[in-house]
């Protein structure tokens, strides 16, 4: 990446609501920024935050260096070594080691992710809620985490439709609730026909495009009473 140059990926600047995640023995408060391990305030840089909370959020998937890059210093040309030269003080003070990984986990030569078990409190619980991308009487079910959309038989969601690119667009499921970001497509992706520049939210019934094919984003709570017949 070289300064100035046009991210060829969409930065992620989607947030976590105020809550405690809890991992190993750490947990990280996302409303005060505050990590601890054992019940002990450790200090956690700026970057390390950052670092910390996306690999969290999109857990399991791993994250390429090359996002991460653009992520952490955006528009600002770095070395790759400042990559991981974080990642190896986030895991020391995460008390966690490349040959252990339990916690953050190296893929050679294409980037990280995030590996321990994850418990949340303090978040509004949603997960009731099932999300689904429709697409000619089609119910396509989206996962927590990241649901690659394209043409490709490898994409999480495929959409076999000749505007649509190999890998179009990614849809993050975190918490219930879910963001679009267009892959640097050819024919762009649309949000109630309007082009999306980065990390969109969804809310159900909004149309969404990829090229020109038009899908719709559900989202079906499955805890809602049975609605009853009306009688006659």
């Amino acid at each position: 990446m070289t300064a100035g140059s046009t991210p060829t990926l969409c930065a992620v600047n989607l947030r976590f609501a105020a809550m405690q995640i809890s991992f190993s023995d750490c947990a990280l408060n996302t409303a005060s920024r505050q990590l601890t391990r054992d019940g002990t305030i450790v200090p956690l840089e700026p970057k390390m935050y950052e670092l910390l909370e996306l690999l969290i959020r999109r857990r399991p998937a791993v994250v390429r260096n090359e996002e991460l890059d653009e992520l952490l210093w955006p528009k600002v040309y770095v070395a790759r070594t400042s990559l991981t030269r974080l990642v190896s003080e986030l895991r020391t003070v995460l008390g966690d080691s490349p040959r252990d990984s339990r916690i953050i986990r190296t893929v050679y030569k294409v980037g990280y992710a995030f590996a321990a078990e994850v418990t949340v409190a303090g978040a509004t619980r949603r997960r009731a809620a099932q999300l689904y991308l429709e697409w000619n009487d089609q119910m396509m079910p989206l996962t927590e985490g990241e649901n690659i959309v394209g043409r490709s038989e490898e994409c999480s969601l495929v959409v076999d439709a000749r505007t649509v690119s190999r890998c179009h667009a990614r849809i993050t499921v975190a918490l219930g609730k879910a963001t679009i970001e267009d892959l640097n497509s050819t024919n762009g992706t649309f949000v109630n026909r309007k082009p999306i520049a980065g990390a969109t939210p969804l809310a159900d019934g909004d149309e969404v495009a990829f090229g020109t094919a038009a899908l719709r984003f559900r989202e079906v709570d499955r805890s809602a009473l049975t609605e009853r017949k009306a009688q006659s």
